[in-house]
This record gives C-alpha cells, sequence and structure tokens, in this order.
C-alpha cells in the first residue's frame, strides 16, 4: 500500500500508467473517477529470455521457464482507510448493490488516497497433453472429438490463476513512489 495525497492523484495515476507500461503491461481498464487501472496479460520472462525483467528471482526464472505463465495487475486507489491493513479489524466494504454507497469521483475530490497493486500470476494449461515420465522433450497429446458436430470444440488451452506475485507489487509501489517523491512503503 502506498499513501497518496489528495492534491496529487491526478499525478499518481498517470505515474501508475507509465510504470505498468514500462514493463511491457497495457492498460486495457482506465477508470480515474472510480480509480481503477487493470493492465492484459503479459508473458512472464524466463531464464532463457533475460529481456523480460519480470521475474522476482532466479527461481521464479526457472519456473516460467519449466511451465507458461503470465502476469496482469490491477491497481486501485481508494480513500484511505477504506480497508484495513491489519487484517484484524473490519473495515467497511462497498455497498455491492450500490443501494446506500454514494458515487465516488477521486478526480474531483481532495481526500488523501492509498494505492493497493494486485499482480496475479495465471498458469497456461493445455487439453490433453501427455507428458513423459523420463524426458521433457517427449510428449504427446490426446484430441477430444466431439461426438455430435453441432456442440463446440473445448479449448486447446487455457489460463488458471495460480497465485500472487507479491515481489512485482511491492517493484510497481516502489518505482511510482520514487516518481512521484514520495516515501517508500514499508
Amino acid at each position: 500500500m502506498l499513501d497518496i495525497p489528495g492534491d496529487r492523484y491526478e499525478q499518481a495515476f498517470d505515474t501508475a500508467v507509465s510504470v505498468v507500461r514500462s514493463h511491457g503491461m497495457q492498460p486495457v481498464v482506465r477508470d480515474r473517477r472510480e480509480g481503477v487501472i487493470e493492465t492484459d496479460s503479459v508473458i512472464a520472462g524466463t531464464v532463457l529470455e533475460p529481456w523480460y525483467g519480470n521475474a522476482a528471482d532466479l527461481s521464479q526464472g526457472i519456473e516460467n521457464t519449466l511451465s507458461q505463465y503470465r502476469m496482469k495487475a490491477r491497481f486501485e486507489f481508494l480513500p484511505r482507510g477504506f480497508l484495513e491493513s491489519s487484517g484484524t479489524g473490519v473495515g467497511t466494504g462497498p455497498d455491492l448493490l450500490g443501494v446506500s454507497m454514494p458515487l465516488r469521483d477521486l478526480a474531483n475530490g481532495s481526500e488523501p488516497l492509498e494505492l493497493r497493486v494486485w499482480v496475479y500470476r495465471e498458469r497456461k494449461h493445455t487439453v490433453g497433453q501427455r507428458r513423459s515420465t523420463w524426458t521433457r522433450s517427449a510428449k504427446s497429446r490426446a484430441n477430444h472429438v466431439a461426438g455430435d458436430p453441432t456442440w463446440e470444440e473445448t479449448p486447446g488451452s487455457f489460463w488458471t490463476p495460480v497465485s500472487r506475485d507479491e515481489a512485482a507489487e511491492r517493484r510497481f509501489l516502489a518505482e511510482i513512489a520514487r516518481d512521484l517523491g514520495l516515501p517508500a512503503a514499508p
């Protein structure tokens, strides 16, 4: 989490967009009023591709090499104290039906904010893939054929969220704090 002064919201929002772009992630959702930035997925760097600098350390680079991973990020600007940080207190959450919650427009407000970042790692799975137990190069793939041609085929591969990349989250927050001249998050 990073504390943002209310009068620097516009600058912080633009800085967050430029930081994710510098890491090769393209923002697909940019909502200034609600304070949300979401990026498109980007393939995670492997040991064989050192130009992708998004691996936290050597072990994550090796893991990315053995299986295909991708990352996507979500940035949220919230009024300070909206969500409890300690995990012990109970915060007031949003009204999911929107009945009692007033409309929020962070672009026209001056209240202090906090920036939270989530970076999700997703792993690629291939349907019907059979790996050899002896060598990685020997593998085959079973084709699933529908008995009735009017039914659609299942996709050949899909992505499953597996974890959060907390090292990337800290990296993003540190770069935004540096660019804004704010104290880094603890």
